[in-house]
């Protein structure tokens, strides 16, 4: 045994992530009923998945940025969707609350399409 054969690792022999590849996408996850999604926000390059909106805001949920912070004002492209309601466009907000896993905003401009 060498001195250095702790340096030789395989490919295979690193553990796989559970999480879905890039390919698989959302739906193969809410397939799976992992996520309950009502649509997404697109926040500067990111986008995040919404568990659930209003007229007043909306939480987006898995938040696991560093991205805002709580009182923060922003603003975002959204787009979604629940039984006959529909939001789509660009909108203002401010965040309400930052937790572990999610986020709460409310609107301080509502959607608008441009």
């Amino acid at each position: 045994m060498g001195l250095l054969d702790f340096l030789k690792i395989t490919a295979d022999s690193r553990k796989k992530t559970a999480r879905p590849t890039k390919a698989q996408g959302i739906k193969s996850v809410k397939a799976k009923g992992k996520l309950d999604s009502c649509g997404i926000v697109k926040i500067d390059s990111f986008t995040f998945n919404v568990k659930d909106y209003n007229l007043k805001g909306f939480i987006i949920e898995p938040y696991d940025k560093d991205l805002l912070i709580k009182s923060q004002r922003f603003r975002f492209e959204i787009d979604v969707s629940k039984g006959q309601h529909k939001m789509k466009g660009s909108a203002e907000a401010v965040v309400t609350k930052v937790t572990q896993n999610a986020l709460a905003a409310a609107f301080t401009i509502k959607p608008f399409d441009h």
